[in-house]
């Protein structure tokens, strides 16, 4: 069928660009829908087959980043192919009974046949999908991003379940402060969040009294859902062209030579695993925005250079996402006084005593302020003429000095 859109993603991006949401989550949902649109029938063979699914993670404040209307966006693109979809209120048993039972297709692939086990998962709050700290299930969803060809759970009383040709997609949603509530020691930084990428946004994007007045035609729609079709049609190996594969080789040595040097893409040690998965993560991405634009099959240099921008910018923002996550004393306090501080720029003491008093006092104020000092995130302004002391973020004032 011949596709009504020049770029399905671009589309998405401006149908959903009525909505609160910041426009990076209805990006990465976009994303999301392309990949569960593709289940495992296109692949990148390096050696062993890389399929389009992705375990994309939105972050932010509960109530003002508008996580849940972005995720509704696209799961209704989404069903609209009648494709398998994970509901977030399950229990571990009975996703691995759907999976077994309600989610397995053949498709031609070429002349060969073959089994696959896809769908996606759309969860608005990850906690009620992951559970509290269910290191078993983590370790389940570990294993199910590598879309292993069989995978097998022994249980005690029903023998052994079989899932062929799995290829399991999330898209789910989290404010920071669940996170530490949500992961396991094992899981942080390694494991599950390594597999993940976390967009991250500390508000709405837009103000929207009335969306109505800004909705988009419902022609757009059609068009989105006519070519989303498309996509899912689309079976075979996906190769690099001769411009994309020279601009992934040069990243892919420096990005190695950079790490061996100890310059990770993100410095925080939490990231290890993740930079060490950085080179899957992109050829993932890399195939949705094939994907996105054509039937080619191939990734081409355009392709490569637009997932590298929209992962950089992810990663960015990713250290946000650990930054409650510690043993270090006082580490809450010290993320939320520094989210704070940063929303609004400059504060005063006093400020911060009324926003924060149920969990910071005098002393543990002292304590983080120096914290946030050392790491040079904030420059104090003290005491004058009887003025409160202020805060202020240094990012800020370097601005303002015209310095980097």
């Amino acid at each position: 069928m011949k596709r009504k859109l020049d770029d399905w993603l671009t589309s998405y991006e401006e149908y959903t660009s009525y909505s609160e949401a910041p426009a990076s989550y209805h990006t990465w949902t976009g994303i999301s829908c392309i990949a569960g649109a593709l289940q495992r029938k296109v692949y990148i063979k390096w050696p062993r087959p890389i399929y389009p699914n992705n375990f994309i993670i939105l972050v932010g404040p509960s109530g003002h980043a508008r996580k849940n209307d972005a995720i509704q966006e696209g799961k209704v693109m989404l069903k609209s192919l009648t494709m398998p979809i994970i509901s977030d209120d399950n229990s571990p048993e009975s996703i691995i009974q759907q999976l077994a039972e309600d989610c397995a297709i053949t498709f031609n692939d070429g002349d060969r046949t073959k089994v696959q086990t896809t769908a996606t998962a759309f969860t608005p709050e990850l906690a009620t999908f992951t559970g509290n700290r269910n290191g078993k299930f983590l370790v389940y969803l570990t294993d199910w991003y590598d879309c292993a060809d069989s995978w097998e759970r022994r249980t005690k009383h029903q023998g052994i379940d079989t899932i062929r040709g799995l290829c399991f997609n999330l898209l789910g949603a989290t404010a920071p402060d669940w996170i530490p509530y949500i992961l396991t020691e094992e899981a942080t930084g390694g494991g599950f969040t390594s597999r993940c990428i976390f967009i991250v946004e500390e508000d709405k994007g837009k103000i929207v009294a009335d969306p109505n007045l800004l909705r988009p035609s419902p022609a757009l729609k059609e068009d989105l859902l006519f070519d989303l079709e498309c996509i899912n049609m689309l079976t075979g190996e996906l190769k690099f062209d001769e411009e994309a594969y020279e601009l992934y080789t040069a990243w892919y040595i420096e990005t190695m030579e950079s790490d061996q040097r100890g310059d990770w893409a993100i410095p925080d040690p939490l990231f290890r695993g993740y930079c060490a998965r950085r080179a899957t993560h992109i050829k993932k991405l890399c195939i949705a925005l094939s994907a996105s634009r054509g039937d080619s099959l191939e990734i081409s240099g355009a392709d490569w250079e637009r997932g590298l921008n929209l992962l950089t910018a992810a990663e960015n923002k990713m250290p946000n996402v650990f930054a409650r996550v510690g043993t270090a004393a006082y580490v809450q306090q010290t993320a939320d006084i520094l989210a704070y501080i940063t929303q609004n720029k400059k504060v005063t003491k006093a400020d911060i005593m009324n926003r924060f008093y149920r969990s910071v006092d005098g002393t543990t104020l002292e304590v983080v302020i120096k914290v946030l000092v050392d790491m040079k995130k904030i420059r104090v302004i003290l005491d004058i003429e009887g003025e409160d002391t202020r805060y202020e973020y240094i990012e800020d004032i370097s601005a303002s000095l015209g310095t980097s």
